[in-house]
């Protein structure tokens, strides 16, 4: 019999410990961190899923964009890869949109719900990358943090019509992750990946054209591939600030780092110029003589200081900011590159020995150059949206700047960890707040008007949120008081005149129609209204002018053929009105009044058995029609009688 060990005085080994491994190289811990954080994002966020739409925008992306409700088709898809509606070029955007078409049809609700859980992917798309090349989970999840919950966010995520930006974003964050894995491990697969999804990104908003340039900033900090040995990736406790640990990254020279960034660049390019000539398409860029370029440039420091102003205490946050045009003043200019110029000096002072902080903050910087308003899409000064992507330098340097700190000055870990959750339940109980704004378009801009100054675009947008509610007597006083403030702002005028329309107060509609035209003689809206006003008044030749002129401006408006056929009638220009009526039908074959007219043309020209089949096919679309079927049965009537009439 062999002698054992424990007789011949051996040790024995222990068998190895098995543990669990989680998909992707997780630990317990990532996976812990990534439920707490998907719990605080549906915290904030899950209220939308009963939200309306919102009248800017949303009717023009859904509600009113035929090629979005009927969902997915290849007419459709052709449409999204071709059209440049709205200025931009996005059609990722279109077809995700699309998607939800198909499922939701015109519930508010379920758009909604896409937008959160693209955002809360994000949420964990900026943890994964953060962890990955920082290899600090616990920061890297302060900072998703507080990219899931900031007020500033909400816009992004509450607001149907940002689609474009959550997508975006979601492919932006894949291809910085894969350029992490590339830039770590080496393999040129993970830089092709990571220039797919760039393309995806661009295709979906053109957010991220200024990716090249993050690529730049990561790969001095922290992958270490420019100017270090090693990567500076992170901290533990007891470590100096510089934070040098190993890492699998081997320096690289500068030419090299370009080279390889070569079809990001041109990516970048060809996208910027694409959305120049989209955005021209459209008409949406304002000339230099509505806000001239030194005005713009003022403006764009003084918006780098006050969205950071925001971030840190969100206060007074509105869905529009008006551009404050020549009343922008000198002091907040000079305060604001005092700021720029002092926080600017600080991080390349710490360059070597907080890299994160010259990162975090070229990455703000840079990253905001395409939202601050140096090319003018509208009248507003800054938005929130435009912060989603570029905060998420900030929150990268605050969050490895304090965290250091706050490790010297509070010994406890559980305090240190209760405080990182107060901050982050204070600025989500503040977006809790501000996405219920976003619950509909009258409480969005009632809250705009209220929390930020009167101006005419907030109080010109709550008195057409209230319009299309039919609350006309809700909808005035704002309205008159964006008028008051703004006789020129057409928008205005126009809103007004449909609200006195509304109430049947005809003459004065029609004054404020023809002064939203003075201003805008394009708008066919508005000609239509007042040609509808002077028809009424049986001012027919003017009326006629307004109507002829709707059919240049929008030829493809069934409502105007409609007026015209009804015109023509009263004028007993029978063929003239038939000839309208029947475009009408054309362009919308639902509605039962253009074929009514069409049978008044047919009827009182004689023409009984042309008017009597155009009636057979009414009542069949609409077997409810009383007054129809009466019609009907009166004039087989009357052509019966005819024909007893005429035989010998």
């Amino acid at each position: 019999m062999k002698p054992t060990n424990k007789q011949r005085g051996v040790k024995a080994v222990p068998p190895p410990e098995r543990r669990w491994v989680w998909p992707l190289g997780l630990t317990g811990s990532d996976i812990l961190l990534g439920g707490l954080l998907i719990v605080a994002t549906l915290a904030v966020y899950i209220q939308v899923r009963g939200f309306d739409f919102v009248i800017v925008d949303d009717a023009l992306y859904v509600g009113d964009n035929e090629h979005v409700r009927d969902g997915i088709s290849f007419g459709n898809l052709r449409w999204a890869l071709t059209t440049f509606r709205d200025g931009n070029w996005f059609p990722l955007t279109w077809i995700s949109l699309m998607i939800d078409a198909s499922f939701y049809q015109l519930w508010s609700g379920g758009y909604h719900i896409t937008n959160l859980a693209i955002h809360a992917l994000n949420v964990l798309l900026v943890f994964a990358v953060f962890s990955k090349m920082t290899r600090n989970a616990p920061q890297s999840a302060l900072a998703a943090a507080l990219f899931a919950v900031h007020p500033l966010h909400v816009q992004s995520v509450a607001w149907v019509a940002e689609r474009k930006d959550v997508l975006s974003m979601c492919f932006g964050l894949c291809s910085l992750y894969a350029y992490v894995s590339y830039g770590q491990s080496g393999r040129t697969r993970g830089l092709i990946v990571s220039w797919s999804f760039f393309f995806c990104s661009l295709c979906s908003k053109q957010t991220f054209v200024t990716l090249p340039f993050v690529l730049l900033l990561l790969d001095y900090w922290p992958l270490g591939r420019l100017f270090a040995a090693r990567a500076q990736v992170g901290y533990e406790q007891g470590e100096t600030d510089n934070g040098d640990l190993r890492s699998d990254a081997r320096r690289v020279g500068l030419g090299r780092l370009l080279i390889e960034k070569i079809p990001f660049f041109v990516l970048s390019a060809v996208f910027c110029v694409l959305a120049a000539y989209a955005q021209s398409q459209n008409g949406a860029v304002l000339s230099l003589e509505v806000i001239p370029f030194g005005t713009r440039i003022m403006n764009a420091l003084v918006v780098y200081r006050l969205y950071l102003q925001k971030a840190l205490l969100p206060t007074g946050l509105v869905a529009y900011y008006p551009h404050p045009g020549s009343r922008l003043s000198l002091v907040d200019v000079v305060i604001s590159v005092v700021f720029l110029v002092v926080v600017s000096g600080l991080a390349a002072l710490y360059a070597r020995r907080r890299p994160y902080f010259l990162v975090g903050w070229l990455w703000y910087l840079g990253t905001l150059v395409p939202m601050i308003g140096l090319v003018q899409l509208s009248g507003q000064q800054m938005a929130d949206r435009y912060t989603y992507l570029p905060l998420l330098g900030c929150y990268l340097a605050m969050v490895w700047l304090v965290t250091p700190l706050a490790t010297r000055l509070i010994a406890r870990p559980i305090v240190r960890q209760a405080t990182a959750a107060a901050i982050v339940v204070f600025y989500g109980s503040i977006a809790f707040v501000q996405a219920g704004y976003w619950h509909d378009s009258i409480s969005l801009y009632r809250h705009a008007v209220e929390a930020g100054e009167q101006n005419p675009y907030s109080l010109t947008t709550l008195g057409w949120a209230y319009a299309n509610e039919k609350r006309f007597d809700e909808a005035l006083p704002p309205l008159q008081q964006a008028v008051e403030l703004t006789p020129d702002f057409g928008q205005a005028q126009f809103l007004l005149g449909c609200v006195l329309q509304g109430k049947s107060q005809f003459d004065e509609a029609a004054d404020h129609f023809r002064a939203a035209l003075a201003t805008d003689d394009g708008n066919a809206a508005a000609h239509l209204n007042l040609g509808t006003i002077l028809m009424a008044r049986r001012e027919y030749a003017q009326a006629r002018h307004e109507l002829d002129r709707v059919v240049e401006l929008d030829p493809g408006n069934a409502r105007v053929q409609a007026n015209l056929a009804e015109l023509c009638l009263q004028l007993r220009n029978y063929e003239e009105s038939l000839a309208h009526g029947k475009r009408a039908l054309e362009l919308d074959p639902n509605q039962t009044r253009y074929r009514r007219l069409i049978v008044i043309a047919l009827r009182d020209q004689g023409r009984l058995d042309e008017a009597i089949d155009q009636l057979r096919q009414l009542v069949a679309v609409a077997p409810d029609d009383r007054a129809s079927q009466r019609e009907l049965a009166r004039l087989l009537a009357q052509r019966n009688s005819k024909s007893r009439a005429t035989k010998p």
